[in-house]
């Protein structure tokens, strides 16, 4: 756990295997005011292999990101996303093929036509 600063605000990180999960977690939890009032944002990053070994992160598309309530200044936030980058947990997707999500309609690379239609 560690406790950071800024103009004069604390926000504390937090970062841990969560067993109900099956994922390493990544959280910042807003500490001045009341309890439950700061903003609050946590990183998810799924387990490949969560009964055989060592944490193995599964690519980043599985990674799910929670945001509650509160303002979080841009520093902090890019100390955070910044300090989850740099642990090593986010990897490249398996395939660098995947398919973009496009309008129902549209084929891959065809801009959505106006008014969705």
């Amino acid at each position: 756990m560690e406790v950071w600063d800024h103009d004069g605000k604390l926000y504390e990180v937090n970062s841990y295997y969560s067993l109900p999960d099956d994922a390493w977690k990544y959280e910042l939890v807003g500490l001045t005011g009341a309890p439950g009032t700061g903003p609050y944002l946590s990183v998810r990053i799924p387990d490949a292999t969560p009964d055989d070994g060592p944490f193995t992160p599964r690519p980043a598309g599985d990674v799910m990101v929670n945001a509650g309530s509160g303002d979080v200044p841009w520093p902090i936030l890019r100390r955070f996303i910044d300090l989850v980058e740099s642990s090593g947990d986010i990897v490249d997707d398996e395939t660098d093929d995947a398919s973009p999500i496009t309008d129902s309609g549209a084929s891959p690379g065809t801009p959505p036509s106006p008014g969705g239609a």
